[in-house]
């Protein structure tokens, strides 16, 4: 039986948190065994059916911790994060994964945790922290919009401003895969839903 079971949304979560979980030390985590599986259906489907496709794999896991984008889900738009996080928590535990299973939602979107490692971004485009500034600013005043609330608010239109429009690259989940393994645990803990990962993590498979 494996320590973890990791069930995402899409392969761009599944590429950074294979790379994030592939540092335990500095999670402050013991070295674990896990796989991640992604929603065929993406962010809707981990809503309507996550609960029901984790519990075919009681018996095979120890943990199971389950992600995926507010913005996307269906219920975005009448239900707040934490109610929907509630309500798929419920059916877990009636499915025996009570105590053993938690739920993160991210909000909006993953890609909120690419602009708490901008270093881990530069490093990876190529580009300096001066140029980057440079097009966020440029961004924040063709919106009208300051940069923080861009990076709150719109995260992954920003992250693919930057890449799309400035860089002229596509993006793949290789992007997430190699950001993540540049990312530091350190300044991705002052991002709410990140630390509420690192959280659950430590609880379950402390140093």
């Amino acid at each position: 039986m494996k320590d973890l079971l990791l069930y995402v949304a899409d392969a761009d979560a599944q590429a950074f948190m294979n790379s994030l979980l592939n540092k335990p030390l500095a999670l402050g985590i013991r070295q674990i065994t896990f796989d991640i599986e992604r929603h065929p259906q993406r962010d809707s489907g981990m809503v309507q059916s996550g609960p029901e496709l984790t519990r075919m794999k009681k018996g095979k896991y120890q943990k199971a911790l389950l992600t995926w984008d507010h913005h996307g889900s269906g219920r975005d738009h009448n239900q707040s994060p934490e109610q929907v996080r509630d309500e798929i928590q419920n059916k877990l535990d009636s499915y025996t994964w009570s105590g053993n299973s938690s739920i993160t939602i991210f909000v909006p979107e993953l890609e909120q945790w690419l602009w708490y490692c901008e270093n881990a971004l530069i490093s990876y485009c190529g580009i300096s922290a001066e140029q980057l500034n440079t097009w966020l600013a440029d961004r924040s005043s063709k919106l009208g919009k300051p940069v923080d609330v861009l990076k709150a608010e719109q995260p992954k239109e920003l992250f693919e401003y930057v890449m799309r429009e400035r860089l002229k690259r596509t993006i793949s989940p290789r992007d997430f895969a190699e950001i993540g393994k540049l990312a530091g645990v350190k300044g991705l803990m002052d991002c709410e839903t990140f630390r509420s990962v690192v959280d659950v993590l430590r609880t379950w498979f402390p140093q």
